[in-house]
């Protein structure tokens, strides 16, 4: 990797396949729940499994949380990656309860 490379990742956090990643939004989730400011702030993923190297952009400044996603090699987001996040939003965010709001109400 090029130093320039180096210098813009040093603000990202590392995550290493999925597991990685999971746990980084776990960390950033309970960080977030006790620090409004830290909510405020962007967070950055630098996901890494095999080849594939992807940057991620977090805001949990509000509900829903919001994903960016950028590959390297501008390929899609893969459907392991998609899996994680999804099951993140489902299981952590809220995302489980919204929904079984909506179909209470829509019945």
């Amino acid at each position: 990797m090029q130093s320039k490379e180096l210098e813009i990742l040093k603000n990202y956090i590392p995550a290493q396949g999925p597991e990685g990643l999971k746990l980084v939004l776990e960390n950033l989730l309970e960080k977030s729940r006790q620090d409004k400011d830290f909510a405020a702030k962007e967070h950055f993923i630098y996901y890494q499994i095999g080849d594939q190297k992807s940057l991620i952009k977090v805001d949990m400044s509000e509900d829903p949380v919001m994903f960016w996603y950028f590959d390297m090699l501008g390929r899609p987001a893969t459907r392991i990656v998609k899996k994680t996040i999804a099951e993140f939003l489902w299981e952590k965010c809220g995302e489980r309860e919204r929904f079984l709001k909506d179909a209470g109400t829509k019945e």
